[in-house]
């Protein structure tokens, strides 16, 4: 329960009510979301973490957030990588019984093929160490289909949908959090799975098989991620591609019937041994107060994506919307007490953890495993992350911090009229602020409108900007802007949740 001190701290400094008009005028009226949106995802392209899309992005949001007007806009080393992965060309055809250039994409981090493959497919089900004893010397030569025939089952759900006012009630009514709220409750199984996967690929080459097929996840299009290898040195294996559901089916039924398949394919693509610096993008509007000045608040979103699309919606919408809420600021000649930070995080899609924002975590805050702090921990007020889509904000997750939702009750009070009004106890996980979260630092999601992102877009080939809505990012970064600006404008930081405890000694 917030305390009344802390309930007096906050309301002894509310915000200028003229400068939080002028953000929504200028944010509403003269915005630059989409333009900036298009710059990172499709006039740029696929922005794989730390491949030549990737850099380029961040050298052309690094100037962007320079041309606003804004300080120390640079391309902030997190740490090192393993070699990033950079796709030349592909393709995955059926040549008998008769013709089909089946709809598919190769796994980022894949091994290459020699040139083209050709192979009967065969259908199995490797789904564990098990498995593959199972299916040992017989797999030589062959196209692996590893997976079962998968009907369509969501063809009369709706695709498109925003967060209903009954869901929002019932966020906000939650007495108790659900979802993850800590840094292991999302880790969990996370690092096991990955090295599963490791296995099964060596087990593969080890038999010989010349590639692996998979189905999408999603029915609706092409969901093509990739592997994770960014983190640690590339295992090996073989050419492996996600097939799209339509084509999937087909071949598992003509499998099933005995049918006399013949596949080729090929798959060129090279690992880039340099730089293995990892880097994220930074910028910053300086806070005025000369005693909170040194203290931060910080807004940001991954900026890396997968290679089947240009990450429009995942995560190029975040990252525009975090980079117009502080032009916002900067506009109106905003005057923050504390400083407000903006970051663009690489390496949230692959690797075993959130490898640029834990990567900054580690360097400025302290270490998550140990919990050896950092001076500039006790310095940052908020974290604030933007991820998930790019629909309308609603409503931020409080990660189970019950102290700070007095707080947000009141930060959002000016932006009820927009539709950004729920404050929840419940955690999500999977993106960023995660790492934050790991130390034991306030760090939060905003509720966001779904639109199709889970149906359509997410990690598919549909990732361009057809699927951004400009007056939603314009209603986020009007959001973001005020609430960041409250955070850097109040006498006390948020409250902070209870430091997790060290995971090694």
């Amino acid at each position: 329960m917030l305390t009344l001190a802390t309930a007096l701290l906050f309301a002894s400094a509310p915000a200028d009510t003229g400068v939080l008009a002028r953000i929504r005028e200028e944010g509403l009226q003269r915005s630059k979301v989409m333009e900036t949106a298009l710059g990172l995802s499709d006039l740029n392209g696929p922005r794989l973490a730390g491949s030549v899309g990737y850099l380029r992005a961040a050298e052309w949001a690094k100037s962007r957030l320079a041309g606003f007007g804004l300080s120390g806009a640079a391309l902030e080393p997190w740490g090192e990588h393993a070699p990033t992965w950079e796709l030349d060309g592909f393709s995955l055809e059926m040549t008998a019984p008769h013709y089909l250039r089946l709809t598919a994409f190769p796994k980022a981090w894949s091994a290459a093929t020699k040139g083209v493959v050709k192979g009967a497919p065969v259908l199995i089900q490797l789904r564990n160490d098990a498995d593959a004893a199972r299916y040992k010397g017989k797999l030589r030569g062959k196209v692996v289909l590893n997976g079962t025939l998968l009907p369509l089952r969501g063809r009369e759900a709706q695709s498109f949908s925003r967060v209903s006012d009954r869901q929002l009630d019932s966020l906000a009514r939650l007495a108790a959090p659900i979802g993850p709220t800590s840094y292991d409750d999302d880790a969990e199984g996370y690092a096991s799975g990955i090295e599963r996967r490791r296995r099964l690929r060596q087990f593969l080459k080890a038999e010989g098989a010349i590639a692996l097929l998979e189905p999408s996840r999603n029915e609706a299009a092409l969901g093509a991620s990739g592997e994770d290898d960014y983190s640690t040195p590339f295992g090996g294996g073989v050419a492996e591609f996600t097939v799209a559901r339509q084509h999937w089916n087909r071949l598992v039924r003509m499998v099933e019937a005995g049918q006399t398949i013949r596949l080729e394919a090929s798959l060129r693509a090279r690992l880039v041994q340099h730089p293995t610096t990892g880097y994220n993008v930074v910028a910053e509007l300086k806070g005025s107060d000369p005693t909170l000045a040194p203290e931060v608040v910080m807004i940001g979103g991954h900026l890396d994506s997968w290679a089947a699309a240009t990450g429009a919606t995942d995560n190029a919408a975040g990252c525009a919307i975090v980079m117009e809420a502080l032009r916002i600021l900067r506009a109106i000649d905003a005057r923050p007490r504390r400083t407000i930070r903006v970051a663009l995080w690489d390496g949230e899609e692959s690797g075993d953890d959130y490898m640029g924002s834990m990567g900054y975590v580690r360097k400025h805050f302290g270490e998550w495993k140990t919990m050896q702090l950092l001076p500039e921990h006790a310095r940052l007020s908020a974290y604030y992350n933007v991820d998930n889509g790019g629909g309308k904000l609603r409503g931020i997750f409080l990660q189970g911090n019950a102290a700070a939702r007095g707080v947000f009750e009141g930060f959002f009070a000016p932006l009820a009229d927009l539709g950004a009004r729920t404050v929840s106890i419940a955690g999500t996980g999977s993106t960023d602020h995660m790492s934050f979260v790991a130390v034991g630092l306030p760090a939060f999601q905003f509720i966001t409108d779904g639109l199709d992102y889970g149906t359509r877009s997410h990690h598919t080939d549909l990732d361009n900007a057809d699927y951004l809505i400009e007056d939603d990012l314009k209603q986020a970064a009007v959001v973001v802007a005020t609430i960041a600006y409250q955070t850097a404008m109040a006498d006390a930081q948020v409250p902070r949740p209870p430091l997790p405890a060290a995971r090694v000694k």
